[in-house]
């Protein structure tokens, strides 16, 4: 198990309500299953009351990164203590 820190960019931020949280996961996908766990009840709620409608989780919307890295790029998905994980909203169009 190591401590990492996650941090929420952008709109992610507004609908979590905090830019930053540790937490202490094996890999990648314990970290994010944590998160969901306790973020997405909130997010959920704030999206719907704005009349958005989401199929599945917010992960599914997001472009996640580890230390730089884009986690699909990734074949070691485990972490290690101090390890950074940023979540960014992906915003389809251009």
């Amino acid at each position: 198990m190591a401590a990492i820190s996650v941090e929420f960019k952008g709109t992610w931020r507004l609908f979590i309500g905090t830019s930053k949280c540790d937490l202490d996961a094996v890999d990648i996908e314990d970290a994010l299953k944590q998160i969901m766990e306790k973020y997405w009840p909130g997010i959920e709620k704030k999206i719907k009351e704005r009349g958005v409608k989401l199929d599945g989780d917010f992960l599914k919307y997001s472009y996640i990164v580890l230390n730089k890295t884009d986690i699909k790029k990734l074949k070691d998905r485990t972490l290690k203590e101090g390890d950074s994980l940023r979540l960014y909203l992906s915003v389809p169009g251009g």
